[in-house]
């Protein structure tokens, strides 16, 4: 069909544009080099999209072409000098149909991988823990139901079928620490491609936050907010060493209403709501981006990119710690002190934020002060 040969021909230029960019500094982490690489979608105006690599200074190690906006970056696990070493998968923004398979220590674009026939992508993955499975959130959109994407790694990530996510609107997924418990934010919210971005169902959604077994698919287990709660979109996940889920909120109610927007999760207990004090409360504008543990699990940064603040919890008391403004701040990751984070933010600014202290050590714009970092920042390797 004309349209295809149009996609394809569009696929080619952007890959090989992407292909293109200078490699512009090795950075070896893990096995050849102290420092890990921090990965992360990014704008620069007019409609031109990257997805970028920088160490912990800030420093460029690849910037990417996209053909649109990314979303989250997730590495592919593996062996050091395994058959897959130094890969990772960013998926496109909701509703977007690509993700890309990058060489990280190439800095280069290997693949483009997808969504297929009636299916779109909502932004996350996660490998199997022994590299070989990618597992994606996507929407059936025709019927509008979730489904987990089950793709083969080793056989050019060939698709090789589907689980149902148990709810509408799967987001983040994540691994617990037995490597068969696979967890998934159901956000609850019915989207078409279609009709863009727009929430189609805010009056009936029903978000869960879903356990399935990541041999089968079997659901097993599945925790839900109270009746009063409904519209409290569950979006974001953070896995803590001892499984307990750490979960970042989006409220989809009257802007009027200050309903709380961490959660967290353990065993088989109810979710348990966590509320900052009012005026942070207010301030976070019942939206919250991205989350993170730091390196120990003891500290976690949830940002809150509309209210201009990111905002610093201790999960295993349940405990508000603090906020600190960063305008438009979203990506997050834990840097390599306990109670250290590196915060991106969408005007372009990098920085290290040390809990304790209260302190931002700003880093040097690298990519220039027009980048703009979307909504994830990953750790490679993580802590």
């Amino acid at each position: 069909m004309p349209s295809t040969a149009i996609d394809r021909r569009r696929s080619l230029g952007w890959l090989a544009a992407g292909l293109a960019t200078p490699f512009l500094a090795r950075v070896r982490p893990g096995r050849a080099g102290p420092r890990p690489l921090f990965l992360s979608a990014r704008g620069a105006g007019r409609g031109r999209y990257f997805v970028s690599g920088f160490d912990g200074d800030g420093r460029p190690a690849f910037d990417l072409a996209l053909p649109g906006r990314g979303h989250a970056v997730v590495p592919r696990p593996g062996p050091p000098h395994g058959p897959h070493p130094d890969q990772a998968v960013v998926f496109a923004r909701r509703p977007g149909s690509f993700a890309l398979v990058l060489d990280l220590e190439a800095g280069r674009i290997l693949r483009r991988l997808d969504s297929g026939e009636g299916r779109h992508f909502y932004g996350h993955g996660v490998f199997s823990p022994d590299g070989r499975t990618l597992f994606s959130s996507e929407n059936a959109f025709d019927s509008g139901r979730g489904v987990i994407g089950i793709r083969d790694a080793t056989d050019g990530y060939r698709r090789l079928g589907e689980y149902p996510s148990y709810e509408t609107g799967p987001h983040d997924l994540r691994l617990l620490a037995d490597g068969r418990t696979l967890v998934v934010a159901n956000g609850g919210v019915l989207t078409h491609p279609d009709s863009g971005r727009a929430k189609l169902n805010l009056p009936e959604m029903s978000p869960s936050l879903a356990y399935l077994d990541l041999a089968d698919g079997a659901l097993r287990a599945d925790y839900r907010l109270s009746a009063a709660y409904h519209r409290l979109s569950i979006r974001h996940l953070a896995v803590g060493p001892d499984d307990r889920v750490a979960i970042a909120l989006q409220y989809e109610g009257p802007r009027g209403d200050l309903p709380p927007l961490v959660a967290l999760h353990g065993g088989e207990d109810a979710i348990a709501l966590l509320a900052a004090p009012e005026a942070v409360q207010r301030r976070m504008r019942n939206y919250c981006g991205s989350l993170a543990l730091d390196s120990t699990g003891e500290t976690l940064a949830v940002s809150c990119p509309r209210g201009g603040l990111v905002t610093f919890w201790a999960p295993r008391e349940g405990r508000f710690l603090r906020a600190q403004a960063l305008p438009d701040g979203c990506g997050v990751a834990p840097a390599a002190a306990p109670g250290t984070f590196l915060l991106s933010s969408g005007r372009g600014a990098l920085a290290t934020y040390d809990v304790a202290r209260g302190e931002t050590s700003p880093l040097a714009p690298g990519f220039g002060p027009g980048a703009q970092w979307d909504n994830h920042l990953t750790a490679w390797p993580g802590p």
